[in-house]
C-alpha cells in the first residue's frame, strides 16, 4: 500500500509521533497488525514479551485473569462499537498499570469489520493522584476546624491537580487530531494510485464504488497525474464484480478528466459479468481504450510510448 509516495513511512511516522499514546491493531484472530513503539514498550515492561505481526495477543496473558478482560473487549470492538473503557494491566510481578481504552473496529473497502484498533493512554499517575486525593479529603475533613494549615495545603494540591487536568485535556485534544489524520490516511490508502511504469499510472479498483468513493478516487488520480505528469492512467476493474450504469458513468466522467488533463485513460479488467451487464444496460465506453488484463494496458501503454511527460495544460 502507498500513502503517496512514501505512504508506510508516512503512516509509520503518523504513528510514532505521539510519545504519550500506545496504539495498536489487531485482525480478528486477535493477531498483530500493527503497532507503535510505545505499545512494544509497554508490552515488554507489564507482561515481559515481544510483540511481532502475526502474533496472537491474548497468548501474552495466557493463564492470566486479564486475558479473559481483554478478549471481552476485542470481541466488542470486532462487533462493531466503539467504546472507551479503563482498566488495570500488567504482570503483577512486573507491573501493573492503569489504561484509558479507547477501541474501536477496522473496517474493510466493503464495510465489513476485519480488526480492531486500540488507542490507550496511561493513566497509571492520574488513578494513583485521584486516589491519593480522596484519601487526603478524608483526613482534612477530618481536621479540618483545628489544621487551616492542612486546608492550605489541599487548596495547593487542588490547584495542582487543575493543572494537570489542563494538560491532559490539552493532549487529548491533540489525541483526537491524531486520530483524524489516521482515519484521512486510511480513506488515502483504500484508493492507492500506482506508478507501474514511467509515465504510466494505475489505479485499482475492488469492490463497491459509490458516490463518495468515486469522488475520492477521482481527486487522488487527477491529483496524482498533475504531480507527475503522467500520460496514461489505467483504471484496473478486475476487482469489480457489479457494475450499474450509475457506476459506469462514474468511470467514463473520470476518464474524460483524465482526458482533459492531457492524459491518456485506459480501462482494463473488465469481467465477463460485467461486459454482460454494459451491454444489456447499453452502456458503451466510446473513445475510451480497453484492455483485457492491467499487464496488457501497461503493456500498451509502454509501446505507445509512455516515458516522458505531458504538456502543462493551457
Amino acid at each position: 500500500m502507498e500513502l503517496k509516495r512514501n505512504g508506510e513511512e508516512d503512516l509509520r511516522a503518523l504513528l510514532e509521533s505521539p510519545r504519550n499514546l500506545v496504539i495498536f491493531a489487531l485482525d480478528r484472530e486477535y493477531r498483530y497488525i500493527a503497532w507503535n513503539e510505545p505499545h512494544r514498550q509497554t508490552i515488554k515492561s507489564i507482561w515481559g514479551k515481544d510483540v511481532d505481526v502475526g502474533v496472537n495477543m491474548l497468548d501474552f496473558l495466557a493463564g492470566h485473569p486479564d486475558q479473559v478482560k481483554a478478549k471481552a473487549q476485542f470481541d466488542r470492538a470486532l462487533s462493531g462499537e466503539h467504546f472507551v473503557v479503563v482498566d488495570e494491566y500488567g504482570e503483577e510481578r512486573l507491573s501493573r498499570r492503569w489504561y484509558e481504552n479507547a477501541y474501536g473496529p477496522m473496517l474493510g473497502t466493503d464495510g465489513s469489520v476485519i480488526g480492531l484498533t486500540c488507542f490507550l493512554t496511561d493513566v497509571t499517575d492520574q488513578h494513583h493522584a485521584a486516589e491519593e486525593l480522596r484519601d487526603a479529603r478524608v483526613r482534612l475533613e477530618a481536621l479540618v476546624a483545628a489544621r487551616t494549615e492542612s486546608l492550605r495545603k489541599s487548596q495547593e494540591l487542588e490547584e495542582s491537580l487543575a493543572k494537570r487536568n489542563a494538560e491532559l485535556a490539552a493532549r487529548d485534544q491533540e489525541n483526537v487530531a491524531l486520530v483524524e489524520r489516521l482515519r484521512v490516511a486510511i480513506e488515502e490508502l483504500s484508493t492507492p494510485v500506482l506508478e507501474v511504469a514511467d509515465g504510466v499510472l494505475a489505479l485499482p479498483v475492488i469492490g463497491v464504488v459509490d458516490t463518495k468513493r468515486s469522488l475520492q478516487m477521482e481527486d487522488r488520480l487527477l491529483s496524482v497525474i498533475m504531480e507527475q505528469r503522467s500520460r496514461f492512467a489505467i483504471v484496473d476493474l478486475t476487482g469489480v464484480e457489479a457494475l450499474d450504469s450509475s457506476t459506469a458513468e462514474r468511470f467514463l466522467k473520470l476518464a474524460r478528466s483524465v482526458r482533459l488533463l492531457g492524459a491518456e485513460c485506459v480501462i482494463t479488467g473488465i469481467q465477463p459479468s460485467v461486459a454482460r451487464t454494459l451491454v444489456q444496460l447499453g452502456v458503451e465506453f466510446t473513445g475510451i481504450e480497453t484492455r483485457r488484463s492491467l499487464k496488457n494496458g501497461i503493456e500498451a501503454c509502454v509501446a505507445r510510448g509512455a516515458p516522458g511527460a505531458i504538456d502543462s495544460p493551457r
